[in-house]
């Protein structure tokens, strides 16, 4: 049986009760991380949290005081190791009713589980993902990663109920981002593009490290905007987030992406990336 952890409290996780005066649970006033763990260590963890406390200021809570390394190790160690994600979820809190105005002194709920996703095999990679262009119907401050969620959910669904395994996103004619990830396009002269950090786009640990890896090989990376028709012509698109890794879109719609399978851009760094998270240290 699987233990979480509530407010200070490790426990098993059918055990786990917030109040529905949780902020979290009412209005979705919350923020959270998944942090990726491989073979029981848990990878970019400094990231992760640098990104959390980011965007708690943002939304004007004050990140709670518990030694999150060790709370996060405990828990991968008491759900047994191996390769799976942490989720840690930070609420306003309960404020012991329904109201619409932020309270001004209110102590933040903290939830943490693991999650057991396998990730994906090099094999299944190499196939590559079949993709849905879709509008971009979310709210306006997708650089917030809130649990406010429900946009980037009827989007996903959209596209796997359409037959697809993921979808792209589309906002006045340039891609945002996909549903559950960034987006990398790798034009057919050799320039990677990835859309620029804003409000409309995520900053993803995983795009992070990916780019700082593409600097490292000297690769021509740039983080401007791009259109459908470059993301259609493209020689190579990935998509890429903590649980999909660096992952080949080799169908766009009912498009081709260069020759349908992964690319050898990919094929250079996704070893790179497999190494970097199955070393000791980050």
């Amino acid at each position: 049986m699987n233990t979480a952890f509530v407010n200070g409290e490790f426990l098993q996780a059918t055990e786990a009760k917030i109040s529905i005066f949780d902020r979290g649970f009412l209005f979705g006033d919350s923020l959270y991380e998944v942090l990726p763990v491989y073979n029981g260590q848990t990878r970019f963890v400094d990231r992760h949290l640098a990104r959390l406390n980011e965007n708690l200021e943002k939304i004007k809570i004050s990140l709670p005081n518990y030694d999150w390394p060790t709370l996060i190790e405990r828990l991968v160690a008491e759900n047994g190791g191996g390769d799976l994600q942490v989720y840690i979820q930070v609420t306003r809190g309960n404020q012991g009713a329904r109201k619409h105005d932020i309270p001004t002194s209110l102590e933040p709920s903290v939830i943490g589980f693991t999650i057991h996703n396998a990730y994906p095999t090099y094999q299944e990679k190499e196939k590559g993902l079949s993709a849905e262009l879709l509008d971009d119907i979310r709210w306006l401050r997708c650089d917030i990663k809130t649990t406010s969620l429900l946009g980037n959910i009827l989007l996903n669904n959209q596209a796997v109920s359409s037959g697809y395994q993921t979808s792209i996103l589309v906002r006045d004619g340039l891609i945002t981002e996909g549903s559950t990830s960034n987006v990398f396009i790798v034009t057919k002269d050799g320039k990677i593009k990835t859309p620029p950090l804003d409000h409309l786009c995520l900053p993803g640990i995983t795009r992070q490290i990916a780019i700082e890896l593409m600097q490292e090989l000297s690769w021509s990376i740039y983080e401007e905007t791009f259109s459908i028709k470059d993301l259609l012509e493209a020689e190579e698109v990935w998509i890429a987030s903590t649980t999909k890794e660096i992952y080949p879109v080799t169908m766009v719609g009912h498009n081709t992406i260069g020759t349908g399978k992964a690319g050898n851009y990919w094929r250079t760094i996704e070893p790179l990336y497999k190494k970097l998270v199955s070393s000791p240290h980050d």
